[in-house]
C-alpha cells in the first residue's frame, strides 16, 4: 500500500534538489517529532503531498550519514512538517491495523505506542473514524461482491485524508481516483504473494481466479481500462489541487503512472511481479531501474 508515486525519470539538478528538500525534510521531522526508529518508514505519497501544498523556501545542505555522508537539502526551517509527519505514522498505523485483522503477529504494545502517538496530533473522533475505515474493509473482504465494492473503505480512507490535509482545495474526484488507482495497483502486484499465504485478494475474489493468467481478456482490459481512466484523470487534475511545484508534481506523476502501467501489464500477460517490464527500455528519458532514482548531482 502506497509508495507508488516517486522519481522514475533521470531528474536534472534542479529537479532532484526540490525533490530532496521535501524528502530530507520528512525524514528530519520524522526524527524530530516522533523518534530516530521512524526516519527509514518515509511514505513517498506524504513527500508528494507535501510538494503540492508548500513551497521551497531557506534550503539547507548537509551531509547524510544515512547516504554516506553525501549532500542532501532541507528546509532550514523544519516546523511546516509536523502535520506530514503524524499522516506519514496514520498511514503506517493502518497498515498495522490490516495485518492485525488478518491475524498476522503484530504486538499489541507496539499498536498502542502508534495510537498514543497519533492522538497528540490527531483528535480521537478522526482517528477513531479512520479505524473504523479499516475494519470496514476487513468486512466487507469477506464478502463476494464486485471488484468496485472493495475499493469503498479505501475511498473513504482517501476522503478522510484529503478532508484533513487539503481542506476545500481539491475535487471531490481525486480521493476517488488515489483510492482506485492505490487499490489496484496493490491487488495486482500482491496477487501471488496473497494467493500463496492464503490471504485476501480483491482480484482473486471477484474475478474467482487463483491465477492472474486465468483472467479472462475482457477481465484483463476492464482493469487496464480503469487505470487508464484513473491514471488520466490525475494528471489532468493536479492543478485544482497543487499550489506549488505544478510541473514537477505533474512530472513525476506522469512518469511514476506510466512505469506502473507497464508493469502490471507485464504481471497480467505473465511476468514477475519482481521483474522489469520488457517495454520500459522503450519510454522516453527513463532508465531501466527497479526502483526510483536517487542519484545526486556531483558536488
Amino acid at each position: 500500500m502506497y509508495g507508488y508515486i516517486s522519481i522514475y525519470f533521470q531528474p536534472t539538478d534542479e529537479e532532484l534538489k526540490s525533490y530532496l528538500y521535501y524528502y530530507c525534510g520528512l525524514c528530519h521531522s520524522l526524527k524530530g517529532d516522533l523518534g530516530v526508529i521512524y526516519r527509514p518508514f518515509i511514505i513517498r505519497e506524504v513527500v508528494f503531498f507535501m510538494m503540492l501544498q508548500n513551497p521551497i523556501s531557506s534550503v539547507e545542505k548537509f551531509k547524510c550519514p544515512f547516504a554516506t555522508f553525501k549532500t542532501r537539502y532541507k528546509p532550514k526551517t523544519i516546523d511546516f512538517i509536523k502535520p506530514y509527519s503524524f499522516l506519514n505514522l496514520l498511514i503506517i498505523y493502518g497498515k498495522m491495523l490490516d495485518f492485525k485483522y488478518e491475524n498476522a503477529h503484530v504486538p499489541q504494545k507496539m499498536i498502542n505506542n502508534f495510537r498514543e502517538k497519533l492522538s497528540s496530533f490527531f483528535d480521537a473522533p478522526f482517528i477513531e473514524e479512520f479505524e473504523s475505515y479499516i475494519q470496514l474493509q476487513q468486512r466487507v473482504e469477506q464478502l463476494s461482491l464486485d471488484l468496485d465494492e472493495y475499493a469503498k473503505p479505501s475511498i473513504k480512507i482517501m476522503e478522510l485524508l484529503f478532508q484533513k490535509f487539503f481542506s476545500d482545495s481539491y475535487l471531490d474526484v481525486i480521493p476517488i481516483i488515489i483510492a482506485y488507482l492505490v487499490y489496484m495497483l496493490d491487488s495486482i502486484y500482491d496477487f501471488e504473494r496473497d494467493i500463496k499465504r492464503k490471504k485476501f485478494n480483491a482480484i482473486s475474489q471477484a474475478f474467482n481466479v487463483n491465477n492472474i493468467l486465468n483472467l479472462e481478456k475482457d477481465q484483463k482490459e476492464r482493469l487496464l481500462f480503469t487505470y487508464d481512466l484513473c491514471a488520466k484523470e490525475l494528471i489532468e487534475k493536479i492543478d485544482f489541487f497543487a499550489e506549488y511545484n505544478n510541473h514537477l508534481s505533474k512530472k513525476i506523476a506522469s512518469f511514476s503512472l506510466i512505469y506502473h502501467r507497464e508493469k502490471i501489464t507485464h504481471i497480467l500477460n505473465g511476468g514477475k511481479s519482481h521483474e522489469q517490464p520488457k517495454n520500459y527500455s522503450k519510454l522516453p528519458k527513463t532508465r531501466r531501474l527497479q526502483k526510483p532514482v536517487f542519484k545526486l548531482p556531483k558536488q
